[in-house]
């Protein structure tokens, strides 16, 4: 009979264990390969500055959101902490624009002493009543045609025969109802002597007409409207 050699299938099996896939030593392997690669991007971003891209094209360093973190608030990466707010100019027109509806002839030349003087480029020089029964006050009269919202104005008195002498601008507007009445209301008035001008804002919103009636103490005196300006709508 012959003789089992007991140990050979343990030999065998260990020389198939040899010869098969040794699978801790792959794994070893493939962490530490790994372990290399995360070591080295982190290195690339925290040494030589590398950099991802932003969705639109643009550059950005690496743990920025595209804004700029100082004292601990967030400032657009143009550099301004504080951007000035933009200044938006008013719109609107110069009163002497608009065509005149009613009382042209009130209007006279601005003074040949003041020509050229600042601020009264564009002056409405307008003359003063007789202070008579039948002349008490002077008007002008703009269309509006409800397209305009304020009226500003700097009231300004020449009077050189009376300097002390003061004049008064009143600002009244007329609003066409729909049954064609007309509603004339008063949107404020100004005072002012040579030495000392006034100012006036009026709401003209929703006008059809603007008036502007001036009075006087003296009648040699002249009422010059600087600067008037009106808004629209």
């Amino acid at each position: 009979m012959a003789t089992v050699d007991k140990e050979q299938p343990i030999e065998a099996d260990q020389a198939e264990r040899r010869d098969g896939p040794n699978w801790v030593v792959w794994i070893t392997t493939i962490t530490a390969v790994l372990s290399v690669l995360v070591g080295g991007g982190a290195l690339l971003r925290d040494y030589f500055g590398w950099e991802r891209t932003d969705p639109d094209g643009g550059r950005t360093p690496a743990g920025l959101d595209g804004a700029s973190h100082v004292g601990g608030a967030t400032v657009p990466m143009s550099g301004a902490a504080n951007p000035s707010p933009s200044v938006t100019k008013p719109t609107g027109v110069h009163l002497d624009s608009l065509p005149v509806k009613a009382g042209a002839g009130n209007i006279v030349e601005l003074p040949r002493p003041l020509t050229g003087q600042a601020g009264l480029d564009r002056a409405i020089a307008v003359r003063c009543p007789q202070n008579t029964a039948q002349d008490k006050q002077r008007e002008v009269t703009y269309e509006l045609r409800r397209r305009y919202q304020d009226l500003t104005v700097t009231v300004r008195a020449y009077s050189p025969d009376d300097p002390p002498a003061a004049v008064r601008l009143t600002v009244n507007v007329a609003v066409r109802r729909a049954d064609g009445t007309v509603d004339r209301l008063a949107r404020g008035s100004a005072d002012a002597r040579q030495d000392a001008p006034g100012r006036l804002t009026a709401d003209v919103a929703g006008a059809d007409d603007l008036t502007l009636r001036v009075e006087c103490e003296s009648p040699a005196s002249v009422v010059m409207l600087a600067d008037a300006r009106i808004t629209s709508a």
